[in-house]
């Protein structure tokens, strides 16, 4: 009986258990079905982090400011540059008209022994006829002289006679002081009238000449320094010869050789 009541009293209280457990139950596993999506929520949410901070690809890189020992550093570093480029160019170019200037003088100085040599070679086969002036040239230049040398000199006879007959007839004496000086002065120019009138003559034989004979002094007085200067090298000029005589001899040798050698 009593087992009964208990029974029967209980039953009332059962169906609120029960349900009391049943909501239990609920509220465990609703987390373990919505904790799928929560998770993913904050994965997201710590990578899209992560990337803010410069982990991932989208990652912002912040820029190194550079400071002024930085700028004035790599302005110099290229100033250096362009004066060295400008330094190599400006050697280059030097090197090269160096080499210009060699080779100009060589060919110069091969063209000077090509000539002593055949000087020589036509004095030692024809005499020292043909060393000599031409003889239209040595009229030509005799003739300029006298005309222009000549006429001072005859002014200044002409000047002197005036002054004898001005005393003998008129009893005038010229003062000794300018008839000096002015005799003087016209035999000064009756000398270099006649070097001018020889130099300005044309020494071409094939040419006459100019009136003045300028062009024909300027190209005279070159020919006359040139052979000075010639004459001061003749010792190197017979050295140098030499020297050339015998690297063609040896050059002969060597191409005869080569000949034999290829004739076996």
């Amino acid at each position: 009986m009593l087992g009964g009541q208990s029974r029967r009293r209980l039953r009332p209280l059962a169906l609120p258990l029960i349900l009391v457990l049943l909501l239990s139950l609920t509220q465990v596993s609703l987390p373990s079905f919505i904790g799928v999506p929560r998770t993913s929520i904050t994965r997201d949410a710590v990578l899209r982090q992560a990337a803010d901070k410069g982990f991932g690809s989208g990652a912002k890189v912040p820029k190194k400011k550079k400071s002024k020992q930085d700028a004035s550093d790599e302005e110099t570093s290229i100033v250096k540059d362009k004066k060295s480029s400008k330094s190599k160019a400006l050697s280059k170019q030097r090197l090269s008209d160096l080499r210009d200037k060699t080779l100009a003088l060589r060919q110069k100085r091969e063209e000077e022994l090509d000539e002593y040599e055949m000087g020589k070679a036509m004095i030692a086969k024809y005499g020292r006829e043909v060393a000599v002036m031409p003889q239209n040239v040595a009229e030509r230049v005799a003739k300029r002289g006298m005309v222009i040398g000549g006429s001072f000199y005859a002014t200044m006879l002409a000047v002197f006679a005036f002054g004898i007959i001005l005393f003998k007839t008129q009893e005038i004496v010229i003062p000794p002081t300018l008839m000096a000086f002015v005799t003087l002065a016209l035999l000064a120019l009756a000398i270099f009238g006649g070097s001018y009138g020889m130099m300005s003559a044309s020494w071409d034989p094939d040419k006459e000449g100019s009136a003045l004979g300028a062009e024909e002094f300027g190209d005279n007085m070159k020919i006359l320094g040139e052979g000075f200067r010639k004459a001061t090298l003749q010792t190197e000029y017979e050295k140098a010869l030499e020297v050339r005589n015998e690297r063609r001899k040896l050059l002969e040798a060597k191409e005869k050789k080569k000949q034999e050698l290829l004739n076996k």
